[in-house]
């Protein structure tokens, strides 16, 4: 099947009941064009305020933008969507990190603890600049603020990818919830499925947000954020309904739990794989509850904002399938 190429007419900062710039049918394979988190294409233009959403009587955090909203048809509230990620291309050979006071996981006196630092210490208001070699399939920060060259290996992701909200919500891109949104979970690459639940007709899905390479928790606030292209192939699943998302690859499981409070992310996301187990794989609820105790994994995804996202994990060869 070819792959139909997706420029997006608008880009929106809210999952929401919008109006779909893309109809699709189910099987349908995309190659979706995103900017970076703050709008930049790879040619280096800047979205215009035509190609934005705009939302009357309300100001936009304009960070995050995604392509879509994209219907899927005959996607019901009865139904889940499920995206596998084929490929991810970098289509720049560069990426920003941002370094600020108050952005992030650690507090300032978690960064500045040492007796022998000095009392007059600021955290510096910092934007990494990262070169990207995909040949070499490595990332190294160009204007490091000390003496040691830093170099990490690309494990590009898509950031941010969800469906429009239950109760026809509008819910900013920042955030992450039962409908996806900004899970900044670095398994949510190429080789893996996503299953969204459906909370409106058609859907909705918007995707964008990529990270070349990010750590788990992204605990500065940002991964190394860039713009490229995604490669994915859209499915409906009829009649399957499942209450938040779910990964899976060749080798895993992961069910992914979502709350202000980490704790209760973790709680939810292991809950909703012990609940998988039993339900799809037949597994004795209690034998279930001690072989995820046992094996089972969590990824966190962003920690630094106030709503967090946790997968939880585990071998689908533990399973017996």
């Amino acid at each position: 099947m070819e792959r139909t190429l997706f420029q997006s007419s608008r880009f929106q900062y809210t999952f929401g009941p919008h109006a779909p710039t893309l109809r699709i049918h189910p099987g349908t394979q995309l190659r979706i064009i995103c900017p970076d988190s703050d709008n930049e294409l790879s040619d280096g233009s800047i979205l215009c305020p035509d190609q934005r959403q705009h939302a009357d009587g309300n100001e936009l955090f304009e960070g995050n933008p995604m392509a879509g909203p994209i219907e899927i048809e005959g996607a019901t509230s009865a139904d889940s969507i499920a995206i596998r990620i084929d490929a991810i291309e970098l289509d720049r050979t560069r990426g920003q990190t941002g370094l600020s006071y108050g952005h992030g996981l650690l507090s300032a006196d978690q960064l500045i603890t040492r007796p022998d630092m000095e009392k007059d210490i600021r955290i510096p208001h910092h934007l990494y600049e990262w070169k990207i070699d995909p040949a070499q399939g490595v990332a190294t920060i160009v204007n490091p603020l000390g003496n040691r060259p830093i170099t990490v290996p690309l494990a590009p992701f898509v950031g941010c990818i969800g469906v429009c909200p239950p109760w026809g919500q509008s819910i900013s891109t920042l955030f992450c919830g039962v409908h996806g949104g900004n899970m900044d979970i670095p398994l949510i690459r190429p080789g893996t499925t996503l299953e969204l639940p459906v909370f409106h007709h058609g859907a909705l899905l918007m995707m964008g947000d990529l990270h070349a390479a990010q750590g788990h928790g992204e605990i500065i606030g940002g991964a190394i954020e860039t713009s490229g292209k995604i490669d994915c192939t859209i499915n409906l699943n009829r009649g399957r309904r499942i209450p938040s998302p779910r990964l899976m690859d060749d080798h895993k499981i992961h069910a992914i739990g979502i709350s202000a409070d980490l704790r209760d992310a973790i709680r939810n996301a292991y809950a909703h794989l012990l609940n998988w187990l039993v339900d799809e794989f037949h597994v004795n609820r209690w034998d279930g509850y001690n072989l995820i105790s046992q094996a089972g994994t969590i990824t966190p995804g962003g920690l630094g904002g106030p709503i967090h996202s946790v997968a939880a994990g585990i071998e689908r060869s533990l399973l017996g399938n």
